[in-house]
């Protein structure tokens, strides 16, 4: 395995970590219900909190949905919501984290399991799996490009870290793929910041206009702006 492969490797293993930290239960030993304990049984309402919010969100929109309804998706009560969710902010939150911890992972595998290393291939390729993972999911495209940007959150500061994520995994790719990255004289945070704002920016339109556009419009007009920094980083 080259040096690059085995980087690489490591930032996999980095970033599929949690963005942050589950909600923690309780360190009381609670009585199992069947053999399945207490805790489970939170996990397992947890989880379908978070299918019902994609579900639910995904389909008619953070400020079309109440906790009630939502409840009702999970087939579940509302004291079972308030046991994990303040709000259903809080559930919009959980949701998109998850959403992009998902989508970092299969980006990630994707290029680890591919074995042309060119940068441009693996750039491509990359943006192959993101615009994907987008598309074949009307419901995550809602959620990751409609109602995200628009919702005024209590936690401004959790979705803002959670975007920035991208940013540092472009910035570590970068330094891998280009030793001479953070040797240009470039503010890196500005230019992988502005890389991926116009990024977010082409999807976004895309996404609004119903995917009126094909995808490989769509994947080009990504790629050109990532292969320019390509080109530029590559030079002697």
């Amino acid at each position: 395995m080259s040096t690059s492969e085995i980087e690489i490797s490591e930032l996999f293993f980095k970033m599929t970590e949690p963005l942050t930290d589950d909600k923690e239960l309780s360190d009381k030993k609670r009585r199992s219900f069947r053999g399945v304990s207490a805790e489970q049984r939170q996990a397992e309402r947890y989880e379908k909190l978070i299918e019902a919010g994609l579900q639910s969100f995904g389909t008619h929109g953070f400020y079309r949905v109440t906790v009630r309804e939502i409840c009702a998706e999970a087939k579940l009560t509302e004291r079972y919501f308030y046991e994990s969710f303040k709000n259903h902010e809080e559930l919009l939150v959980a949701v998109y984290q998850r959403l992009i911890k998902g989508m970092q992972q299969v980006i990630i595998s994707s290029i680890l399991a591919e074995e042309n290393k060119e940068p441009k291939h693996l750039i491509r390729l990359g943006l192959t799996v993101f615009l994907r993972y987008v598309s074949n999911d009307p419901r995550i495209a809602r959620i990751l490009f409609i109602d995200v940007p628009h919702v005024r959150f209590e936690n401004a500061v959790l979705i803002r870290d959670t975007m920035s994520s991208f940013d540092t995994l472009l910035q570590q790719f970068g330094q891998v793929m280009f030793p001479r990255f953070a040797e240009t004289g470039l503010n890196v945070d500005l230019l992988t910041a502005g890389l991926n704002g116009a990024n977010v920016h082409i999807v976004m339109r895309w996404v609004h206009s119903g995917f009126a556009q094909p995808f490989d419009e769509v994947l080009e007009s990504c790629f050109v702006l990532f292969a320019a920094m390509a080109d530029y980083l590559a030079k002697p």
